[in-house]
């Protein structure tokens, strides 16, 4: 497939000497034509700044970034990438039709292709009937709606940060749909956002971001067709959970015992024989399948650890 993302040793880092704080470690990744990429992590692991980079609205402290066949931030890069952002870069004083109608002026060379361009964004935006109010006038949720209607002009490549975030459920599915709809056409997506749940159902491969360093990048289908193995303890000493840790490297603690994720020939009786043998109580037990949160938190509780990352995905 065609790469459209192209990330080499890009690094970015704030402030000189002592002061200098490294926001993005030297990462390397791709994305093609045809991906919903989710990129996720904790507040301030860097995901704000590596999209903004790929848009082109900082420049990497070293490393090399390439959008299509450009160098990001060039001219001819910004013109195949719509950034949507929350809230959206828009003039308050203009209507939402008045904003797509100038951006597809750059977009269109011809007046009947510029009127296509803002007729489909409005129906991929699902806004035709707020269209014509002033941006100021918006809700959040309006907002990000003409956010990702304007990302959907510009090109191939999209970048949307937290724009499907706090969306009312019948906006958030449709938004879903036309997503899915951009990727099948060919466009490249990363998506930054917090909420895992629509990462699970329309992104092809998840990003973790953890203090700047990409710590898991796993396909989706593969993370979530595998299982995880959740015991409830009782009357468990301190000593008793440190060694169980010890038996199973991969598991994290959860409030009700332990969670641990059946790989390598691991089972849940064989989870369920370790813990008979440490004489741990096990008052109920399941297994469930994995969720991307499940990785995510491993992967924050080893510290961003990258061998730990790539081993869980």
């Amino acid at each position: 497939m065609t790469v459209l993302i192209r990330c080499e040793g890009v690094q970015k880092i704030y402030g000189r000497g002592r002061r200098a704080k490294e926001a993005v470690k030297p990462s390397d990744f791709e994305v093609s034509a045809g991906e919903i990429v989710g990129l996720v992590g904790p507040n301030g692991a860097g995901k704000t700044t590596l999209l903004r980079m790929i848009g082109g609205h900082l420049r990497p402290t070293s490393g090399e970034i390439r959008v299509g066949w450009f160098r990001a931030g060039t001219r001819e890069a910004r013109r195949i990438i719509g950034f949507g952002s929350d809230p959206p870069i828009a003039p308050r004083e203009l209507t939402g039709l008045e904003w797509l109608t100038y951006l597809a002026s750059h977009r269109s060379e011809t007046p009947g292709g510029r009127v296509a361009l803002v007729s489909e964004a409005l129906e991929l935006g699902d806004l035709a009937d707020f269209a014509r109010r002033r941006i100021a006038e918006y809700s959040r949720g309006m907002s990000q709606q003409l956010a990702l209607a304007a990302a959907a002009m510009c090109g191939p490549v999209m970048l949307l940060d937290e724009t499907l975030s706090g969306l009312d459920p019948i906006v958030a599915k449709n938004l879903r749909a036309s997503i899915a709809q951009f990727a099948f056409s060919g466009k490249a997506l990363i998506i930054s956002t917090h909420d895992l749940a629509t990462v699970e159902r329309i992104a092809t491969r998840a990003i973790i971001l953890v203090k700047g360093n990409i710590a898991a990048s796993v396909e989706m289908a593969k993370l979530l067709s595998s299982r995880v193995a959740e015991v409830e303890m009782s009357r468990t000493s301190r000593s008793s959970r440190e060694r169980l840790l010890r038996r199973l490297p991969d598991a994290t603690l959860i409030p009700e015992g332990l969670s641990v994720p059946l790989s390598g020939g691991l089972t849940i009786e064989s989870v369920l024989a370790i813990c008979r043998l440490e004489r741990v109580a096990v008052s109920a037990s399941r297994v469930r399948y994995r969720e991307l949160e499940d990785l995510l938190v491993e992967v924050v509780e080893r510290g961003g650890d990258l061998r730990a990352g790539n081993e869980a995905a």
